[in-house]
């Protein structure tokens, strides 16, 4: 039996119930790490790794044919959930069948997509598929929180000769996302001067951090940058607002936190000194210092893989051929929001996509994945795999 024959719905469904029962919230890894490293070791990889993640759990890696001489590939999901939110209708951590779907907390976000890419890497191994170049099949810790768990990965060495990685993270109906906007933070910190709160004068830094966010609220799409192959905006949202007490003083301190998603080719300078014309056109009647990215970990910035590369246009085809559709009806997208993938793909330096099931309710309560999307996503990455780095295809 070759490889795609031993790829099964039921075998998905199986594995997912498996890590769903796993209690997995960020900071709490290390019970799904370890059910990992057990399900590959099975495979007998020629190497396994324990990456230490502080405060979470460990990265663990399985390199197979690591003397390979074609090129290299990682395959990457992360052990993480959120927490279980209120108003789950159903155990959280059982995963139940309803009609078309799989519910049950990171049924989509991403242990439906991590067991698409084990049954892959499970129906290759045991088939003997041959391959010419190394496979790394990664699973990382604190995703949802800083993407330590990446650092520790790129850091490792482990990935520094693949050419390709593939990641399940949730996807869109006929979709390969190719791409994602960048996140930077910003914290502005406005100073002012105190006085008695019955009295007249000095200079409320909670006011002009106010006014920073209104003039920050009513930026126009135009001020925040626009792609136009992939129809999409760069955004900002004030995410919080700190100054003051109630004792009777003017506060002379206030912070202002700014999410900025930004675009590939948008710079953070640029993205700064928008910040800087925002504080300008509010006329604050203070001073201010603005600082960014204050976190364990480097930004996410933006990338985009090349489109018309091989790594696209090879992953684009099988999933068309696997979902039934042309390859001119998958369309090529970036994610709106930032994972391991930007860090990957960033500083790891390794051409990064997303390709995953359908789902729903995804990080609410009641989330799910469509179990007819499962198939496709799994013979796709084993497919890729034969592709991109294997001998001739099964």
């Amino acid at each position: 039996m070759n490889a795609l024959d031993q790829i099964q719905t039921e075998r998905i469904v199986e594995l997912i119930e498996q890590m769903v029962a796993i209690e997995s919230v960020t900071g709490n890894e290390q019970p799904m790490t370890d059910w990992v490293t057990g399900f590959l070791q099975k495979l007998d990889p020629d190497e396994i790794h324990h990456l230490p993640v502080e405060e979470s759990g460990d990265s663990v890696v399985a390199v197979f044919n690591k003397d390979g001489v074609g090129p290299a590939m990682l395959l990457n999901f992360h052990l993480d959930t959120f927490p279980e939110f209120a108003g789950w209708q159903t155990p959280a951590f059982e995963v139940q069948r309803q009609a078309d779907r799989l519910i049950g907390l990171g049924t989509h976000d991403m242990k439906g997509g991590a067991a698409c890419l084990l049954a892959a890497v499970e129906a290759l191994i045991k088939s003997g598929s041959p391959l010419t170049g190394k496979l790394v099949v990664a699973a990382t810790s604190d995703e949802e929180d800083w993407s330590r768990g990446a650092h520790a990965l790129v850091d490792s060495g482990l990935i520094k000769e693949c050419e390709f990685c593939l990641i399940p993270e949730p996807s869109s109906p006929q979709t390969l996302t190719v791409g994602a906007r960048g996140r930077h933070v910003f914290r502005l910190l406005f100073k002012g001067r105190t006085v008695h709160s019955a009295y007249g004068g000095g200079i409320n830094a909670v006011v002009d951090a106010a006014k920073v966010a209104a003039e920050l609220d009513n930026a126009t799409p135009a001020e925040l940058g626009y792609n136009a192959e992939f129809d999409l905006h760069g955004t900002q949202c004030v995410i919080g607002l700190k100054g003051g007490s109630t004792q009777v003083l003017m506060p002379e301190r206030a912070e202002l936190f700014v999410d900025r998603f930004l675009l590939p080719g948008q710079t953070l300078a640029w993205a700064e000194q928008g910040l800087r014309d925002a504080v300008e056109r509010a006329g604050i009647s203070g001073s201010y210092e603005l600082f960014v990215d204050e976190r364990p970990t480097p930004a996410p910035p933006a990338y985009v893989v090349p489109t018309h590369s091989k790594f696209v246009t090879s992953v684009r085809q099988i999933l068309a051929e696997e979902t039934g559709v042309t390859a001119d009806d998958i369309k090529l997208d970036l994610a709106r929001s930032v994972a391991d993938t930007n860090h990957i793909a960033v500083h790891g330096g390794v051409p990064t996509m997303i390709c995953g099931p359908l789902g729903g309710n995804t990080c609410e309560a009641n989330e799910y994945v469509l179990i007819d999307s499962l198939l496709p996503v799994a013979k796709t990455y084993a497919r890729a795999v034969i592709e991109l780095i294997g001998r001739p295809a099964v």
